[in-house]
Order: structure tokens, then sequence, then C-alpha cells
């Protein structure tokens, strides 16, 4: 384990079995963000995936996945030594799957928003599954969970205890599937959504003045203000509006300086 690289090994075989399964991979091309040692790699080769694209950055994991599946590189496995997130999709991978690192699980869900697939089954930190299916106006409530929940159809499939990995981490995860609505959000979008929900327990109108100094530089107040004013909820607090209202509000923030 890499700990600079933040790989904590899911290692029981049973929760790894679970995940294949939950993938229904047979005979279809598959995706494998951070294959680390190769153990949900052998468990989707069981299950009879098509073929697998096993993404490691660490050096001396790839070289080791390479050696573990010989007899099936350019067959079936193919191992690419270098970072998820720099990663340029050339096909088409009906499923996406990983144990994702706590600490870069937004990024890695913002660049797999962009991407063509049918459905991804991701291994994730529990607290941030519960960011992700948080209702408005829950404590949970924030940027992460607008964005998921526009962006994505999100399922929780199973609870997983921290003593399944090795090293074992200090927190405890979930496996959760994702399939894309339809929808995506552009960078603007996010960074508007992420300044606005900063400021979340302000009202709208309020928040709208802070946000746009903190993304534009502007201390315009009046101008935020009237901006604000146009919504009809410009009172509400920012964490009670819908993923839909949030984006409304978003969009408002970035055209109200011309972007």
């Amino acid at each position: 384990m890499k700990a600079k690289l933040g790989q904590n090994f899911l290692a029981d075989p049973s929760v790894l079995a679970f995940e294949a399964k939950a993938a229904g991979v047979k005979g279809k091309s598959v995706l494998e963000i951070g294959a680390g040692d190769g153990r949900l790699t052998e468990k989707l080769l069981s299950e009879g995936a098509g073929h697998i694209t096993a993404i490691e950055i660490d050096p001396k994991l790839a070289k080791q996945l390479r050696m573990k599946f010989s007899a099936r590189l350019n067959s079936r496995v193919r191992v690419l030594e270098q970072d998820f997130l720099s990663f340029s999709q050339d096909r088409k991978y009906n499923v996406i799957m990983g144990n994702i690192p706590y600490y870069i699980t937004s990024p890695i869900l913002f660049k797999i928003s962009k991407m063509d697939f049918d459905i991804a089954i991701l291994c994730i930190q529990k607290e941030v599954a519960e960011r992700m299916l948080a209702p408005a106006g829950t404590s949970g409530y924030g940027r992460l969970s607008v964005s998921t929940q526009l962006v994505f159809e999100t399922e929780l499939l199973a609870s997983v205890g921290r003593e399944a990995f090795s090293p074992r981490p200090r927190v405890d995860s979930c496996i959760i599937s994702l399939r894309k609505t339809g929808f995506s959000l552009s960078e603007q979008e996010e960074k508007a959504i992420g300044s606005l929900f900063s400021h979340k327990k302000k009202s709208l109108k309020n928040a709208v003045v802070d946000a746009r100094q903190g993304l534009f530089g502007s201390s315009d107040k009046k101008s935020a203000l009237a901006i604000a004013q146009t919504l009809k909820y410009s009172e509400r607090k920012v964490f009670t509006l819908t993923p839909k209202e949030a984006l409304e509000a978003a969009k408002q923030l970035g055209v109200a300086n011309g972007n």
C-alpha cells in the first residue's frame, strides 16, 4: 500500500465477489480505476468480463499487474500505468469499476460524469455516499449532493466495514451504482454551485453576493442583489434548494458576470 497514493486494498473475498457480480460484467468491456493488487480484476475475469482496462498510477503495482495477468494481456486485460484523472477515453466502456481513494472522490466523480458508459460500480467512503444521496434541507446536503443528483441516478448497494480493507482505514465504506441521467454540468456550473454552497446556511440573495465575490472578485453588491431578487426563492436558505433550483441559481450567478 502506498499511503501517499491513498490506497487501501479491498481484501475481503466476499465483498470483491459482490462488487463483480453487481456489475454484471459477462462479455462486457470494463474500465477499472486503481486496480492495485489485482484482486478485483481477478473477480471480474472470473465473472466473464470480456475485456478489462486496468488503470494503476503506482509503477510497482502496474508492473505486478502485468506479471500477474501476463497470460491474458492484450486478449482480455490491458494495464495502463497512469493517473485516471489524466486518462483519455479511447472507447466506450460498458462498466466502470473502482475502489476509490477517499481524498480524490469528487474529482473522480466529475471525470466519470464526462465519460461514455452504462453503469459504474464504486466503493467509496460511507460519509461521501451519504452526502451524495442526502435530500435537500438536510445537514449533509451540499455541492456534492446537487452535482451527483443532477448527473447520476445513484443507488446504495451495500455497506462495507473498514475491516474489509488492508491496511484498515479509519472509516467505513459503501458500494454504490451510478447511471448517467443524460444531463451534464459544465465546469463553470460546478464551480458556481460549489461557491453557492460554501454559504449554504445563508439566504440565496446573501449567498449570491458572497459567491460572486469569490468567483469573480466582484464587490458590486447592488448588482448581485438585483440578480438574487429575480429568483422567486431568493429568501430561502441555499441548502433548502432542490438540485434543479440550485442549478438555476448557479446559472444566474454565472450570467451575472458574462459567463
